[in-house]
This record gives C-alpha cells, sequence and structure tokens, in this order.
C-alpha cells in the first residue's frame, strides 16, 4: 500500500498540527511559523489561480533559497501547477531557455535578475508573468510583491487546499 502524500498536503497537515511552530528559519532574515507559511503559500496559490494558472501548467522559480521560495513553491504545489527551479547563479541565456522550454507560465524572480532575464526570454519569444520581488528574505519580497498584485488586480477569495 502506497502511504506516500504529496509534499503539500504534508506540509499543509503539518501546519494545522502545528500552527505556532517554526517551519523555515533563514540564516540572516528570521523564520516563518507553520501558520504563516501556510497563509503566504495560500495566498501564491490564489494569485496564481487568479491570473490564469491551471492544474498541470509550469511555474519557474528564478530566485535564491529563502522564505519566500519556499512559501512559493508551496502555493505552486497547491494550485495543482509544476514548478520549475533553476539556478539564480547560472547565466541568465540558460535559465530563460530553460524556462522557454519547459513552457512556463510565470515565473518568480528577483529585481537584480530581471532585466537580463526579461531580455533573454523576449529573445525566445516568451512572454510569462513575473512575480517581481524586490528581494528575496524573510518572506517580506514575496509578501510585497502579492500585495501589490492584490491593488492592481483585486484581492481574490480564499479557494479551498488542493
Amino acid at each position: 500500500m502506497n502511504t506516500a502524500r504529496p509534499l503539500h498536503v504534508a506540509f499543509i497537515e503539518a501546519a494545522k498540527r502545528y500552527p505556532d511552530r517554526i517551519a523555515v528559519v533563514e540564516p540572516g532574515f528570521g523564520h516563518i511559523s507553520y501558520a504563516d507559511l501556510d497563509a503566504m503559500s495560500n495566498r501564491v496559490r490564489d494569485r496564481l489561480h487568479a491570473l490564469g494558472i491551471a492544474r498541470g501548467d509550469r511555474v519557474g522559480m528564478y530566485v535564491r533559497k529563502s522564505i519566500d521560495g519556499v512559501a512559493f513553491l508551496l502555493g505552486v504545489l497547491k494550485s495543482g501547477a509544476a514548478y520549475v527551479p533553476v539556478d539564480p547563479g547560472a547565466p541568465p541565456a540558460r535559465n530563460a531557455y530553460i524556462m522557454h522550454n519547459c513552457a512556463v507560465k510565470a515565473v518568480l524572480t528577483e529585481s537584480r535578475l530581471a532585466d537580463k532575464f526579461r531580455s533573454e526570454l523576449e529573445s525566445l519569444g516568451a512572454r510569462p508573468l513575473l512575480f517581481l520581488l524586490g528581494s528575496a528574505g524573510g518572506g517580506r519580497g514575496l509578501a510585497v510583491c502579492l500585495d501589490q498584485l492584490d491593488a492592481e488586480h483585486g484581492a481574490r477569495p480564499v479557494a479551498a487546499d488542493m
């Protein structure tokens, strides 16, 4: 009997069971509780759905390891989409090629990486939606990005977890 559960389902169960416990520690940026990480990843899921990202779509992650990245990854999984991570230290042309080849519909990235990456994507004819963080760290960049998207496109109701 296979008892394996998808990562996001195991996370949701842990968040319900241990809401106040620390879920992720990011050196130099602090930590985030399961409840707060669950809420942030739900916002990502809802925003992806509002932008038309559907089950089976691919969403890119071109961001350094951070609380922002973990919350985004969980939100992508909760949306039913798949995530495509690339190394922020790799050349932008290589990362753009991977994202284009995987037909990502959206990408999380940081401002410091965005200009060259966007240029490389456009040279390939790709124009995925960009979730642009001022910088990754502690979840603050992702929270600001989501706040801006909510202001521009309107906040969406919370969807049920998948």
